[in-house]
């Protein structure tokens, strides 16, 4: 063992050592498993579970879910935020032959159980001439389209040549309802007072050649993007639709899973076979660059865990700017992990302990609300609310770089773990480190109450503690000499009504004599 280390495990000064300092506050360049952990850049991390990167500068533990209802355990869920014009919103689910309503207290009433149970299923909203406006239709490839107008009276649309064709594939777009099945595109009669016979399906049609049909989604000015298990297609229909308008293919690849298909911004993201892609991203980088990754290029840990095998369960919703997306990792037959994307940051984070069938967000009481419809036993719940998972505790988990100082051939040892952290209550926060890329070593805790809070019954008057940041330093020295280091802090318990925050993590050791 070195001087330098003796005298700093031994707690005397060591004036001749160069200290190295290295300071971590942001987090907003997201998880990158792709890389090794010494290797990713500054701002990014080698795992980030159940943290919320939203505020540059400093990462916090993501909000909860609140239950609103267990509806039943029925195979075929989904979900679907019905806002008419100039109605009643109301949260819609389909649940085995069952469509349900919320509208955001009380308890889910039942409109139609005309469904086959434990069917895949899909509701848009279309808007039609007459008393009826705004209108709900129901479809899961199989049975008849179904129709629900505001005061909840359900038609059946029946199955002849002039009515909407049976398919999981619908968008409105431009005053029509579009229907996309075995690759055709269909389209009805704009804004007609009635959707039975409003098609023409000998007539009224397009070829979309994209293979087994997985969505239509509108983009202004740009037109229709048909989106099938082979390719992606393109068409921007004229105001009346003629055969001079003419499709063409964006990309020879398609979507895994028709639910991950979701508008973001000015792009369109999707699971595709090699990850999570944005579709017009994907056609300028082959453009200009002649080659394109997948937006979840960096989660490769996480890649390689997608169970293929029921990728098509995947779900998505893009909410409070960020991309939700939902997969099944490991053996897990059903969704059981969450990849959330930053669109602003190009970042990602990983949220575990949601079991995610179906997604929906709808506006209450003037504040748009994500639901999401648990796969394992179709609980409805509120999400990103609240403290926990429904009493559950959240496991915060982060794991920083593997950082080298600056000097990846030196040892260093001895010097000091500082964390800071924003003041809420008596929680404690785990701290850990790992050397050289072996096994992590806990390091102690540090308890984020500010000291000062009265203790109830106190007597009058008293002050309230503000919040305030803490901080909190772990010796290294019982690490004792290495070349690299990474920091994990967890939090894997309650924390009532309190935000846990945490602000910056830096270290300061010392350099040992070159050998």
């Amino acid at each position: 063992m070195s001087r330098h280390t003796m005298r700093l495990l031994s707690g005397l000064s060591a004036p001749d050592a160069k200290r190295l300092p290295i300071v971590r506050r942001d987090y907003s360049g997201g998880v990158n498993s792709r890389m090794h952990p010494s290797h990713i850049e500054e701002n990014q991390a080698s795992a980030l579970y159940n943290v919320d990167i939203s505020t540059p500068g400093q990462r916090k533990k993501r909000r909860g879910i609140t239950l609103i209802e267990d509806i039943g355990n029925d195979a075929g869920l989904c979900g679907f935020g019905f806002e008419p014009d100039g109605g009643t919103n109301e949260l819609l689910v389909v649940h085995g032959t069952k469509l349900e309503g919320y509208v955001g207290s009380g308890t889910f009433t039942e409109h139609d159980t005309g469904f086959t149970t434990g069917l895949d299923t899909q509701i848009i909203k279309v808007w039609k001439s007459g008393g009826d406006g705004s209108v709900a239709m129901v479809q899961n490839g199989t049975n008849n389209a179904h129709e629900m107008t505001q005061a909840h009276v359900v038609t059946d649309l029946t199955a002849d040549s002039d009515d909407p064709p049976k398919s999981l594939a619908n968008a409105f777009f431009r005053g029509r309802w579009w229907v996309l099945k075995d690759n055709s595109l269909y389209y009805s009669d704009a804004y007609p007072t009635s959707y039975a016979g409003a098609f023409d399906q000998s007539t009224e049609v397009f070829k979309i050649p994209v293979g087994e049909e997985r969505a239509i989604i509108g983009v202004r000015d740009i037109g229709l993007v048909c989106i099938g298990k082979d390719e992606i297609w393109g068409i921007n229909p004229t105001v009346i639709p003629a055969a001079t308008d003419k499709a063409e293919k964006l990309l020879e690849m398609g979507c895994i899973a028709r639910k991950t298909a979701i508008p973001v911004g000015d792009d369109i993201m999707f699971l595709a076979p090699d990850g999570v892609r944005g579709i017009f991203r994907t056609v300028q980088d082959k453009l200009q660059l002649g080659q394109s990754f997948p937006l979840s290029h960096l989660l490769k840990t996480e890649f390689d865990d997608i169970n293929w095998a029921y990728a098509s369960k995947a779900t998505a919703i893009y909410f409070d700017n960020r991309y939700f997306i939902a997969l099944p990792s490991g053996s897990s037959t059903y969704n059981d992990v969450v990849w959330v994307y930053y669109p602003a940051m190009k970042s990602w984070t990983v949220i575990t302990g949601w079991t995610v069938a179906d997604w929906a967000k709808i506006t209450f009481s003037g504040e748009e609300r994500l639901h999401y419809i648990d796969s394992t036993d179709g609980k409805v719940y509120r999400a990103l609310y609240g403290y926990d998972d429904n009493s559950t505790a959240i496991d915060y988990h982060e794991e920083g770089r593997e950082e080298d100082m600056g000097m990846p051939l030196n040892y260093k040892a001895g010097g000091d773990l500082l964390v800071t952290a924003q003041s809420s209550g008596d929680y404690d926060l785990t701290v850990y480190a790992s050397v050289d890329g072996g096994d992590y070593t806990e390091l102690g805790t540090m308890n984020l109450s500010a000291g000062d809070s009265p203790t109830l019954p106190v007597t009058l008057p008293f002050n309230l503690a503000g919040t305030r940041a803490l901080s909190k330093q772990f010796a290294l020295g019982s690490l004792g000499q290495w070349k690299t280091i990474r920091v994990k802090v967890r939090h894997n318990d309650t924390n009532a009504s309190d935000e846990i925050i945490i602000l910056e993590t830096s270290i300061v050791t010392f350099l040992e004599e070159y050998r």
